[in-house]
């Protein structure tokens, strides 16, 4: 697949999610205005605004450059295999639980101090 395809992908998911949110933004709007407005207006408007931003920003040159790059550089990662994703999840889970740990120990001699402080002064 190319690079520009890929792009078009992603721009037109980035916009689908644009649109969600507009959607939901533009009835939230016209209600807080107090204004009537019927769902397929606002969704009408939500879809204009989408489709102006989406075009907008993929006709901008230095945005459309960035992004291209952006795919291209994306291609050059080294991605981890499975075994040393697991790995490292793992070493991440036990290094977790060890501070978790850590912190209660530190939680519980604090109190303890606190008590005794406290208890010395009543």
């Amino acid at each position: 697949m190319s690079d520009r395809r890929l792009l078009g992908f992603v721009w037109l998911a980035a916009a689908a999610c644009v649109l969600l949110v507009l959607m939901e933004l533009a009835g939230w709007a016209f209600a807080l205005a107090g204004l009537v407005v019927a769902e397929p207006v606002a969704n009408g408007l939500a879809a204009a605004l989408t489709a102006g931003i989406a075009i907008g920003t993929w006709m901008h040159p230095v945005t459309f450059q960035f992004c291209l790059e952006t795919v291209q550089e994306t291609r050059k990662v080294v991605w981890p295999t499975r075994k040393e994703t697991r790995d490292n999840t793992v070493i991440v889970v036990i290094v977790s639980i060890i501070f978790a740990l850590m912190l209660w120990g530190f939680d519980q001699v604090w109190k303890q101090l606190f008590s005794l402080i406290l208890d010395m002064g009543a």
